[in-house]
């Protein structure tokens, strides 16, 4: 079997997962010491064939003039970044992905989680970081105005998109605040860039495989859920998003509810940017490289916090010296917006 077919195989079958009742298997196979590392490996594999084949896409638009679908929602989502900050464009070397910035002082920046984007940050918390600060949300790819940047991608590119958009927008370190898979990225990015983290805010997160505790089938499944053929679009949203939130915090904070479901919807991530971010995650292994990190590092979670166990949260502040651990009573995965005040003094309190 070529390497090619191999890395096409090896994502029908985790994207079939990703779909269907396999999706339990997903964590039992990352915590073998082979399947991690070989998804890795098998998705470098598949991103320089993708390559090529851009490059074969590029050359075949230079010499005809034809552009494939593909082209045609880069150049329309280039056209959308363009509208929002021409100067952009101008950059000698631009990120891969886009980034919103607003204030002025030391940089912050908030990596967000599994499908959402820059966007999906609370306004209110903004307000309370950007006041003094330079609050930065970068769109991980396949989300927000990156949702055309090249795939597939591991945990480690999406670091390394952070740290391009660093040097980018601030050429100077931050700190560097990751909410679920954010908060992978942002222990990669710290890694990685460890010149470019001031400090670390790792939120409703997990370590690496294989020593993390996964969320239940059933509570992975309902991230992974479509609305029905008669469901208004709104009312799905908010039903998924509030699913991971403590109970009852959907009925109390309507217009926190209200403004999420506005920004999903307002740049929706596609079907096959979740998948190939799962994808990611499940390629993500390596926990005794956390005795690495010496920098100042908080680890938040939430008791009631269904789609990463709070166990989480406990083990990683173990593996990383010297990290500082809150847990937040009957508060569920999205930190954030269910206690955007506690989250706002510790970002603070490290900026």
């Amino acid at each position: 079997m070529s390497a090619s077919t191999a890395a096409r195989s090896l994502q029908d079958r985790i994207t079939t997962a990703a779909q269907g009742p396999a999706l339990r298997h997903l964590d039992t196979l990352s915590r073998s010491p082979l399947y991690a590392p070989a998804v890795t490996a098998l998705l470098e594999t598949e991103m320089a064939l993708s390559e090529q084949r851009r490059a074969g896409d590029r050359l075949l638009r230079s010499l005809t003039g034809r552009r494939s679908t593909y082209q045609r929602r880069v150049d329309q989502e280039r056209a959308d970044r363009v509208a929002l900050d021409a100067s952009r464009a101008s950059l000698r070397r631009p990120p891969a992905v886009w980034w919103h910035e607003s204030g002025t002082g030391a940089p912050i920046m908030l990596v967000n989680g599994w499908t959402a984007s820059g966007l999906l940050w609370p306004s209110h918390l903004v307000r309370a970081l950007d006041r003094t600060h330079r609050v930065i949300r970068v769109d991980n790819r396949g989300t927000g105005y990156a949702r055309t940047a090249p795939s597939p991608y591991t945990i480690a590119t999406m670091a390394d998109d952070v740290a391009d958009v660093l040097k980018a927008s601030t050429n100077g370190p931050a700190v560097v605040v990751g909410l679920s898979m954010g908060g992978m990225i942002a222990q990669e990015v710290a890694l990685r860039h460890p010149k470019l983290v001031t400090a670390l805010v790792l939120v409703g997160t997990r370590p690496p495989a294989p020593v993390h505790i996964p969320a239940s089938p059933d509570v992975l499944g309902r991230a992974l859920d479509r609305p029905g053929p008669d469901e208004p679009k709104d009312a799905f949203v908010a039903s998924v998003w509030t699913s991971f939130c403590a109970p009852g915090f959907g009925e109390r904070r309507p217009d926190l509810v209200a403004e999420l479901v506005g920004q999903v919807l307002a740049r929706a991530t596609p079907q096959v940017a979740v998948n190939t971010q799962l994808r990611a995650i499940a390629a993500w292994h390596g926990p005794e490289r956390l005795r690495k990190l010496a920098l100042p590092t908080v680890v938040v979670h939430g008791t009631a916090d269904r789609l990463m166990p709070v166990g989480n949260g406990m083990r990683l502040a173990q593996l990383i010296p010297g990290a500082t651990y809150v847990e937040l009573p009957d508060v569920g995965h999205l930190v954030p917006m269910e206690a955007s005040e506690t989250l706002a003094d510790v970002v603070l309190g490290l900026a």
